[in-house]
């Protein structure tokens, strides 16, 4: 299977943690030119994410993977007849026109951080508190993106078991879910130059954690899939009893089930693991990163084929 990614930084790169052991074909456009969306307004990114779908569309890939918040929005814009980026009715997410999002472009969305939302962070919640950290641009939608996600969901036994709130003892499960919301944009940064495990790294994303630990919260969902990085430190930090964090680990689980590992290619003949990076401006990052082009090599001497787009 031919699978696209479209990432401004080395976010979306982080799920070669998982991708590289599938062998698939996978073309990234590497965004560089807009670094990154989350600096950006939502409106402006989520145009640009929108051209680049085309793109990869057009390169024949037949699964495309988002960054989170993104991929909630366009497909999203699918649950109401008539809903599009482009026809907004007044008081939505966004204040101007969009380009139109075709039916195309929907289907050949890889649902993987709506999957994630669905069948764990809202599934596994225990008391329906839920802490959602990325950039600004992407918290001031992501509330009420996850709210029409959240819109059909159906309360498990054990949720539906848990008693409503009294005077006389603690509140019950939270439904509609509640939020708690912190900017982390500095964390997207340490991606580049510091090691996960750097001490000052640890320390300030322990100094942004310690805003939810007083706060009762039981789910902590990331924007940005370049958090994964750090989820060593984000699991450690809570009691895994009262604040979960869904690791990559169950990322992957998502990707086999709804992303086939094998898929016959032209004459019945298996396509090889194989990775094409399309670029805007430069890719100097990437290829001087030696733990990255190993992660993307498979550790092997695999070719990586880079072109630029003008």
């Amino acid at each position: 299977m031919k699978i696209g990614i479209i990432t401004s930084w080395n976010d979306t790169l982080t799920l070669f943690r998982f991708l590289q052991g599938y062998d698939h074909e996978y073309i990234i456009y590497y965004d560089f030119l807009n670094r990154p969306y989350g600096d950006k307004t939502f409106e402006c990114s989520l145009e640009q994410i929108q051209k680049w779908i085309w793109f990869l569309i057009k390169k024949w890939c037949e699964k495309i993977i988002l960054p989170p918040i993104y991929e909630l929005a366009l497909l999203n814009a699918s649950l109401e007849k008539g809903y599009s980026p482009a026809k907004l009715e007044k008081g939505a997410l966004w204040d101007r026109d969009l380009l139109t999002t075709s039916e195309k472009e929907l289907k050949s969305i890889l649902p993987l951080f709506q999957t994630y939302l669905h069948n764990l962070c809202f599934t596994q919640s225990l008391i329906g508190k839920l802490w959602i950290f990325g950039d600004y641009a992407d918290i001031q939608v992501a509330q009420k993106l996850i709210n029409n996600e959240a819109k059909n969901y159906k309360l498990n036994d054990h949720q539906k078991n848990i008693k409503k709130p009294a005077p006389h003892r603690a509140a019950g499960f939270n439904f509609p879910f509640n939020y708690r919301s912190k900017e982390t944009a500095l964390w997207k940064y340490y991606l580049n130059e510091l090691s996960y495990s750097e001490p000052m790294v640890n320390a300030v994303i322990k100094h942004d954690l310690r805003y939810f630990k007083d706060a009762n919260i039981d789910t902590a969902i990331p924007l940005n899939y370049g958090y994964f990085n750090y989820q060593n430190t984000i699991s450690r930090f809570f009691n895994h009893k009262k604040t979960r964090f869904h690791k990559i680990e169950k990322l992957e689980e998502i990707f086999t089930v709804i992303c086939p590992t094998w898929q016959r290619g032209d004459g019945g003949i298996w396509k090889p693991y194989s990775v094409n990076i399309f670029y805007t401006d430069h890719c100097d990052f990437l290829q001087r990163s030696k733990k990255l082009m190993r992660l993307l090599q498979r550790g092997k001497q695999i070719e990586i084929n880079f072109e630029e787009i003008k």
